[in-house]
Order: C-alpha cells, then sequence, then structure tokens
C-alpha cells in the first residue's frame, strides 16, 4: 500500500469513506489506528480551526480554564485527531499520521453551551452627537436597538448553561472513576455528550457502578419489585442533580412504599406503568386513589380504602383494664380507618386470639 501525504492540511478524522486503505481491520498505521480516513481539502480544515477558535474564546470567556495542553481542563477527550507540532504540521510516525485523542473546544461548547436571544443595545447621544454618560460608571448609557418597525432588533448569544455544566462535570468525574477519559470513537458514537457517555456506562453497570450506588444507601434489588434490572432500579431513586448517585430521601421513600404494595400482596409494578406508575411511589399514589382498579384481590363486593396505619397511642397500662385498652386501640384505629368495622379491626390487631396481656401489648409505651 501507498500512501503520500500531499500536505499537512490534507486529513481530518470523520464519517468513514472509501480511500482505498484497506478494510477497517487492516492497522493501516504503526500507531495501531484502526479503520479509514476522510481526506478533507486545506479550506475544510482551516474552516473547522475557525470553528474551534470561536467555540474557545466563547468557553475562555465564560469561565472555562485551558489545561497546559490548550484543552478544556476537567473534560474528557471527544474525538480523534493527528498530533500535530507546535507549528500545526503533522507528527509522522514511520512517514504515517499519528492518531491523536483531543477535546475538542467545539464539541464541548455543543454540550454544555446554548444559545440564547438578546435584545441588541446602541449607545445614546446628545443632540451634537457626543455619547451621553452615567454618572454612577463613567459608562456611556444605552437603549434597546429599534428597527424600523419599532421592534426590539434581537441578536444570538451562545451562553453556557450553568446547570448543564455542572451535570456534565459531575459525569465526567464519574467516568473518571471508571478510567474513563474520552468519550470519542470508536467506543462511543461520534457525537456522543459526557451525560450520555456516562448514561450508556450506567447502563452496562460497569465495574458495578450501580450496584455501588444503590448499596451506599442500604439498597439491594429485593427492595425493589420483582423484575427490576440494575439500571431501573436507580433510575428509581436517582438524584436529580449528581447522574448515576441514589438519592438518600427516595431511598427511603421506596421502602416504605413497597412495604405497602407487599401488604397489599402487590410485587411487581406492571399494571401501573401504562397509567404513570413507573416507580413504587407513583403505584402507591394510584392505589390510594383508584383502589378499586389497582387492589388485587377485594375484601368484599365492594372495596375499602387501604388501611391506613393510626398514629400512636399511649396509655397509662396500670389505670387500664385489658377491655378498656382494647377499646382505646380499636376507637384509635376507628379514627383514621372509618371504613373498617370493629369487627374487621379487632381482627387485624389480633385481639380475637389474645387470652391475657403480656409484654407485647399493642401501644404498649
Amino acid at each position: 500500500m501507498i500512501f503520500n501525504i500531499q500536505s499537512t492540511d490534507a486529513f481530518a478524522t470523520g464519517t468513514i469513506a472509501n480511500t482505498n486503505l484497506g478494510s477497517r481491520m487492516d492497522k493501516s498505521f504503526a500507531t495501531g489506528f484502526q479503520g479509514q480516513l476522510i481526506q478533507i481539502s486545506q479550506k475544510d480544515r482551516i474552516e473547522i480551526d475557525e470553528r474551534e477558535l470561536e467555540a474557545k474564546t466563547i468557553l475562555l470567556s465564560q469561565g472555562i480554564i485551558e489545561d497546559f495542553n490548550g484543552e478544556p481542563k476537567g473534560f474528557p477527550k471527544t474525538k480523534l485527531d493527528f498530533e500535530r507540532d507546535k507549528n500545526g504540521n503533522l507528527v509522522l510516525q514511520n512517514g504515517l499520521p499519528v492518531k491523536k485523542a483531543v477535546a475538542s473546544y467545539y464539541d464541548i461548547r455543543h454540550m454544555i453551551a446554548r444559545n440564547t436571544f438578546e435584545a441588541e443595545r446602541e449607545g445614546l447621544v446628545d443632540n451634537v452627537g457626543n455619547p451621553i454618560l452615567d454618572p454612577t460608571t463613567g459608562k456611556q448609557k444605552t437603549k434597546v436597538k429599534l428597527d424600523e418597525n419599532g421592534r426590539p432588533v434581537v441578536q444570538t448569544v451562545v451562553k453556557i448553561d450553568k446547570d448543564l455544566l455542572e451535570k456534565t462535570i459531575f459525569a465526567a468525574n464519574k467516568l473518571k472513576e471508571l478510567d474513563i477519559t474520552s468519550v470519542a470513537a470508536p467506543k462511543y458514537r461520534p457525537g456522543t455528550t459526557i451525560i450520555e457517555a456516562l448514561e450508556i456506562e450506567l447502563k452496562k453497570n460497569t465495574n458495578g457502578i450501580v450496584t455501588k450506588a444503590l448499596k451506599k444507601e442500604g439498597l439491594t434489588l429485593s427492595n425493589f419489585p420483582r423484575g427490576t434490572s440494575s439500571y431501573e432500579a436507580l433510575k428509581m431513586v436517582e438524584d436529580e442533580n449528581r447522574q448515576g448517585t441514589a438519592d438518600k430521601k427516595k431511598a427511603e421513600d421506596l421502602v416504605k412504599d413497597m412495604a405497602i404494595l407487599r401488604e397489599e400482596e402487590i410485587f411487581t409494578i406492571k399494571r401501573f406503568k401504562p397509567f404513570g406508575g413507573t416507580t413504587p411511589t407513583t403505584a402507591v399514589d394510584l392505589l390510594y386513589s383508584q383502589p378499586e382498579k389497582f387492589r388485587p384481590t377485594p375484601a368484599e363486593e365492594k372495596f375499602k380504602p387501604i388501611w391506613k396505619n393510626p398514629p400512636p397511642l399511649r396509655v397509662d397500662l396500670g389505670k387500664i383494664s385489658a377491655q378498656d385498652w382494647k377499646n382505646s386501640v380499636v376507637k384509635n384505629a376507628k379514627e383514621v380507618n372509618p371504613s373498617y368495622t370493629e369487627e374487621e379491626i379487632i381482627a387485624k390487631f389480633g385481639f380475637d386470639r389474645i387470652i391475657t396481656l403480656g409484654a407485647g401489648w399493642f401501644g404498649r409505651s
């Protein structure tokens, strides 16, 4: 195979193209590059460099820091390119270009920045054309620029989405914990964001990242509805602002809500999913609001509302008889469960099986 390099701007990575460099499995370069290259013109390379410089200027002006390699600090590599010397010329090895993973400002800009629209402003001047200054700042006063129809002239301004930036940096650090420092092809499809890359690893439970996140909050798959995968379990309790991390409050609520479902002999939430019950918490909400629809087995012809535990009852055991204690417990439960008869409440507490009072009294303080 003969491979002649005509100019330093002749090559760049991109979509696979047939440039007669052999099959994709051929290691065409001594550097171990697998695949083929797309040939671009010097004009295309200049346009790419201009876009890169524009994105770099925007990000640096809004707080992104440049590392010693001139790349955005804290972000993984985003694409494959060819290594270049300080003059911009390709670095060759055995007459062939050397592959290099780089962090592109242009790629990062698409991940964390968004177009915003702001009204253009123009400086105020007096009758003779002199600028009118603001005495408090010493700068020229401005006003919104209007078009010929009297409407504000709007301009596009690229700004970093602070919330997206924080989530992207957090995802980048989680990827580093998995020893992943690049989201470039071929490991990920071109254009994959850092957040998307972490989501891919979460779905694969790489290095047990999901299992560890659940275990940190004392959860295993046994705490979740039957048939729940590790990834689905994490999504039920995931912190909204910390991707791949379980939220303590959500974890506690899930354990509580699963206890309610299992008490009703419900061990899966399949029947709830078509109606928005994608988690135990939302399933319990549906169960409370429509028990006749979601309760698996009716207690009688007309379904009763789901049993609610009564508030704690404290009594002085030295001043109350066994029957009075039972009556007070039943009355306490009846207040929050008015649809249940006294006989049903007595049976629920097991009063019909108690012969003598012991240390296990319900409500004993």
